[in-house]
């Protein structure tokens, strides 16, 4: 029956379940394994994504054209504030240092709808729109935080995930136009695993995460991790697909049933 559905709802359902299953593997990782290493894990994600998609164009599978800078330069902006927002967000999943983090996020339809009427230059916003918006956020936001305590933390790291994403996923619903999601994929991919590395000059996890796994590791673990991996291929996919075919707005509402659900 699924696949009698629409492209958009095809994609809306894969990404809710896609992200969902990932959100709590990722979890898993961090809390219960302690391998509290974000920007080892994106890394690693990155890197399996690449080695994957250029097996497959090497072997005939896939058609796209290789990595150029050209290419890298149109989506370097909303690659970069991709990655601080993952990072962020990866990075909240242990809650003790920013418990109310996640229910901060989840403002970021409003700031897309707010951005993109400002984009477009609308003299007003659809009332009908923006209290939908505002209820869907309000309504995932008291669900992920029943109790209503926020911590400044919190708050500036919620509010600059949610900028951050709102202002890619904007940038990437406008890339889908020109290219396909896989295109999506594999040059935001290229991008992503430049950024990690760089930015583990800065925080040196490989050294800490090989440790881990030399001397920490439970005997599962490896496993789950490449689960996670393997899953995070699916869920970027998804994730432009559905930017594709859903537009960032509708997309981050999803994002936020999600959330409401996984509750």
């Amino acid at each position: 029956m699924i696949f009698l559905m629409t492209p958009a709802i095809r994609s809306a359902v894969f990404y809710v379940g896609s992200t969902l299953f990932c959100s709590l593997l990722g979890k898993i990782v961090v809390t219960r394994f302690f391998f509290d290493y974000p920007i080892v894990i994106l890394m690693l994600q990155m890197a399996t994504t690449l080695f994957i998609i250029e097996l497959l164009r090497v072997i005939g599978v896939l058609k796209l054209s290789p990595y150029s800078f050209d290419k890298g330069r149109h989506f370097f902006l909303p690659s970069i504030l991709f990655c601080i927002a993952q990072w962020l967000t990866l990075s909240a999943f242990e809650g003790i240092g920013m418990p109310a983090f996640d229910s901060v996020k989840r403002v970021t339809p409003v700031i897309i709808l707010c951005a993109s009427s400002a984009i477009s230059r609308q003299s007003r916003l659809n009332n009908a729109q923006l209290i939908g918006v505002i209820g869907v956020s309000l309504g995932s936001l008291l669900t992920v935080n029943l109790e209503l305590s926020l911590d400044r933390y919190s708050l500036f790291y919620g509010l600059m995930a949610a900028t951050l994403q709102a202002v890619a996923y904007m940038q990437f619903e406008m890339l889908s136009r020109t290219y396909q999601a896989v295109e999506l994929l594999y040059v935001n991919s290229f991008n992503s695993l430049i950024f990690f590395l760089v930015a583990d000059v800065v925080q040196d996890e490989i050294r800490d995460a090989f440790m881990y796994m030399l001397t920490s590791a439970h005997p599962s673990f490896g496993g789950v991790l490449a689960i996670l991996l393997l899953s995070g291929i699916l869920i970027q996919f998804v994730t432009f697909l559905c930017l594709e075919h859903n537009g960032a707005l509708r997309t981050q509402i999803l994002s936020n049933i999600r959330a409401a659900v996984q509750v």
